[in-house]
């Protein structure tokens, strides 16, 4: 019975492709002559030329194609897949090790089937044809069938005819969009009504190549030999033929279309093209040639094969930091890739408009927190505003106050069945990681905030500490980073959302629409004294620390941001920043929500492009970024696409005056309120008010904190005007680490108990602070206080962050013999030149440095930060073995 439907099936194919293709054939005796496993391998000049194949190849056993996912889950297409039995081949345009390790599982599975008796068809050089003539390059998947099967036959297959087609690269040299090449055939079918098409010549030319003539001592040797047998006949040039013999442009050859245009080396930095053609090199084992160090150097043509290109592009994210949600396959692609400038396409390549439900009017009920404790607040706030948008991303769409509401308690259903009180959280910002955070505040549980940057190791520690038990991520997300933690299940959103059935989530919309008081009724009993989340602390100075955050640790803090940022009915946000930071998780996912105010997500901090583009399209006023990432988008700013932002709240460093100067020209209109936060602080402490910016300062305390400013040694008050270190105490600071065995972060002074910052500033006489540095950056030499941060602050000034991060740094260690200070950079500058500059800046006698050390980039942690643990170390170990 299936031989027949098979054979009706080829048979019907046959007859609806001679409604526009005449197909002649040479060589098909051989064919059908063969017995046992087979691999058929065609060139591959156009989408058409598989059914074409398919349907002519007289094999007496079925012919199983390997078909690339994005056409084999087609729905239109997805019977006729499961009728041929194809093969699914992974997306190796898309970035991520699960389609590598899949990869390499379909060429064992192929190879065992081949073993078994079943025959394939592979198009040996995995992608569409680009230009006149057929690449194979450095394809491994056919030399290494072939090579592990020594019984299978081997068929060549030469397509002609359909290069030029309306289903080829030819037309525009870029990849057809195949749905509309396909209705756009059936028009012209029709308009021919149907049997009166002019058709087209296509002619298959097939040989049974003896193994002893394949070249398979290398793959390189064996793909060369299959370019050269696919273009035998000198090749063809693109053909049009007219799709109605009574109207439209005559039949002819034609010149194929260019493919578009690549990198230009002018506009990426110098030393990231040496880097990445030394990481090329150390992969490749070999020096590339003079010839191959161009930007439009295809990686086939250096041996590179598409899990190459992946691995290579993966390494590239690691080291520099950006990323791609598409591989690049030129060496131009690599180094735009490592310097930011091929980041990832979600929102890069978004046209710049934003869907009009975001233009929705936003809601009543004034920007104020409603509650204390965090799921009563979320749940009052819909209430008050249900239609009003809250908030949206590339992914989910715009989402408002009631459907985020339903989605957090579904997911909440599912969540509330966990034994284990803290669950952890690795998400980057995104309506998914909003969801998330408010439904495990509905199913009475802690979010444990997962930081990723930080590595394997410290979240393994920060799981350990805090009990937690399974982790809520997004499959995608770990696939790209990589990271297993031990000690920890994942449990991924996407499999828990395909647990929702359409009943359950229909009938919870319902509820609340009829009934949304009763979530109130259902919510856990939480108390604002209780923990609400986990964080930790960034390690820019030490090992990560577990900072447990209350209720009313977090909501007095945005009820204080809100005063500094005094919003209205037409303020929006763009948060880009990550939950696990602290200036993430309450400007982007709290204060937004309870508050009311609608806000647009980006998942990747480092995409400025695509955050510009977002920008543009959505129009928010609001921004909460870090001086770093204020200066990537800024630098990704070509125009006028920042016009609509009114207040930039930055935070976690100083910003530097060319930012300030940058954005005065880029986003007129912009106000940049620089403050102050520590994660202990939920985070902020203190910031610039509007109309009441001070330039260089940090701003005077917000509501509910109270401040001193103390003698680091003794404690005791300064008087006005003199530096020394902030303590800190009110609602919004939390009550100690958790599971610390350390010292104590709090100390007393004037009679009560503070929270001892190790931060070093100063007040003028209205209050407002200016950031000093950190204690723990400060080094004591002969008796005197040496300040790194003073030390830095010239060379930031000269030297600001580009595209690639920071360029300069500070760091030192006090030694038996005093001290040891570190200028690092990443350019070329002599110790005498450095020793000038902070003589000009008027910093002599023990504001000196000992070095100048050129390094080929500046870490950083996860949020910006300059990773100054890592150069304390190299400063350690290089005076260690002096």
């Amino acid at each position: 019975m299936k031989c027949r439907i098979d054979r009706v099936f080829w048979g019907l194919l046959r007859l609806l492709l001679r409604l526009r293709y005449r197909v002649t054939s040479d060589g098909m005796e051989a064919v059908r002559g063969l017995r046992g496993p087979t691999l058929v391998l065609p060139n591959h000049p156009a989408y058409v030329d598989p059914p074409t194949v398919l349907a002519h190849v007289p094999l007496t056993t079925p012919l199983r194609p390997l078909v690339y996912s994005g056409t084999y889950r087609l729905l239109p297409l997805l019977p006729l897949m499961k009728l041929v039995r194809a093969f699914e081949v992974p997306d190796l345009s898309a970035q991520s090790r699960d389609a590598a390790a899949r990869t390499r599982d379909l060429i064992d599975a192929v190879a065992a089937r081949l073993q078994a008796g079943e025959s394939f068809l592979i198009y040996p050089s995995g992608r569409l044809q680009r230009g006149d003539r057929e690449v194979v390059g450095s394809a491994r998947v056919v030399h290494e069938l072939v090579t592990r099967c020594p019984n299978v036959n081997v068929v060549l297959i030469r397509t002609r005819g359909v290069w030029g087609s309306m289903f080829s690269c030819a037309r525009r040299g870029t990849l057809p969009n195949l749905g509309r090449a396909a209705v756009a055939a059936v028009g012209w079918c029709l308009t021919s009504l149907v049997f009166f098409m002019p058709r087209r010549p296509v002619h298959l030319h097939a040989e049974v190549m003896p193994r002893d003539r394949l070249p398979l001592g290398s793959r390189e040797e064996f793909n060369a030999f299959l370019e050269s047998w696919y273009e035998a006949d000198g090749g063809q040039r693109p053909l049009f033929v007219r799709y109605n013999a009574l109207f439209g442009p005559s039949s002819g050859h034609y010149e194929a279309s260019a493919s578009g245009a690549g990198v230009d080396p002018a506009t990426i930095s110098p030393k990231t093209i040496r880097l990445v053609n030394e990481l090329l090199a150390a992969h490749l084992k070999r020096e590339l040639a003079p010839d191959e160090l161009q930007a439009d150097t295809r990686f086939d043509a250096i041996g590179l094969d598409s899990l190459d290109r992946m691995e290579l592009a993966l390494t590239i994210e690691q080291q520099f930091g950006f990323r791609s949600d598409t591989v690049v396959d030129t060496l131009g692609g690599l180094w735009a890739l490592a310097d930011g400038k091929c980041t990832a396409t979600s929102a890069s390549t978004r046209p710049a408009s934003a869907p009009p439900a975001w233009t929705r009017a936003a809601g009543r009920g004034g920007r104020t927190v409603l509650a204390d404790t965090i799921a009563e607040a979320f749940v009052r706030r819909v209430l008050v505003a249900p239609d009003a948008v809250a908030v949206a991303d590339g992914v989910s769409g715009v989402l408002s106050a009631r459907r985020l509401l339903v989605a957090a308690a579904l997911m909440a259903r599912r969540f509330a069945h966990y034994p284990e009180p803290h669950v952890g959280v690795m998400l980057p910002a995104s309506a998914a990681a909003d969801i998330v955070f408010y439904a495990l505040h509905l199913a009475g549980k802690v979010p444990v905030m997962m930081n990723w940057t930080t590595g394997p190791a410290n979240l393994a520690h920060g799981i350990r500490v805090t009990d937690t038990r399974r982790i809520l991520t997004s499959q995608k997300l770990v696939d790209r980073l990589g990271i297993e933690v031990e000690g920890a299940d994942y449990v991924f959103l996407e499999e828990v959302k395909r647990g929702i059935g359409r009943v359950e989530a229909a009938t919870t919309m319902l509820a609340a629409r009829l009934a949304p008081r009763d979530f109130l009724r259902r919510l856990p009993r939480q108390q604002p004294g209780d923990i609400a989340v986990f964080l930790f602390t960034s390690g820019s100075e030490s090992s990560p620390k577990t900072v447990p955050l209350t209720h009313d640790n977090l909501l007095a803090n945005v009820a204080a941001s809100l005063e500094v940022l005094e919003p209205d009915a037409d303020d929006s946000l763009l948060g880009f920043l990550p939950p696990f930071h602290s200036f993430g998780l309450t400007g982007n996912v709290l204060l937004p929500v309870v508050a009311g105010i609608r806000s647009v997500r980006h998942a990747d901090p480092t995409d400025a492009r695509g955050l510009v583009r977002l920008i543009e399209a959505y129009r928010p006023t609001m921004l909460f970024t870090t001086p770093t990432f204020l200066g990537y988008i800024l630098a990704a700013c070509s125009g006028d696409e920042l016009r609509s932002l009114r207040k930039i709240i930055t935070g976690a460093e100083r910003c530097p005056d060319a930012t300030f100067a940058s954005c005065r020209r880029l986003a007129p209109e912009a106000t940049i309120l620089e403050g102050y936060g520590i994660t202990e602080c939920s985070p902020v402490v203190a910031a610039n008010r509007l109309g009441r910016v001070k330039a260089g300062s940090i701003g005077g305390p917000v509501s509910h904190v109270e401040t001193i400013i103390v003698d680091p040694e003794t404690h005791e008050p300064v008087t006005a005007g003199t530096t020394g270190m902030l303590l800190v105490r009110g609602r919004s600071v939390f009550h100690g680490y958790h599971r610390h065995d350390g010292p104590s972060p709090f100390v007393e002074a004037v009679g009560r108990s503070w929270y001892r910052t190790g931060d070093l500033v100063s007040a003028d006489a209205d209050g407002a602070f200016t950031f000093r540095g950190r204690l723990k950056r400060f080094l004591k030499a002969g008796g005197e206080m040496i300040s790194l941060p003073a030390l830095e602050e010239p060379f930031q000034r000269r030297f600001p962050p580009d595209d690639n991060g920071p360029r300069v740094a500070v760091e030192g260690i006090e030694t038996p013999d005093g001290r040891h200070v570190v200028l690092f950079t990443t350019f070329d500058l002599p110790l005498r030149d450095a020793s000038d500059i902070l003589l000009a800046d008027g910093l002599r006698g023990v504001m000196r440095l000992d070095e100048v050390r050129r390094i080929e980039r500046i870490p950083v942690l996860g949020t910006g930060k300059t990773d100054y643990t890592s150069l304390r170390r190299i400063v350690t170990e290089s005076c260690e073995t002096c």
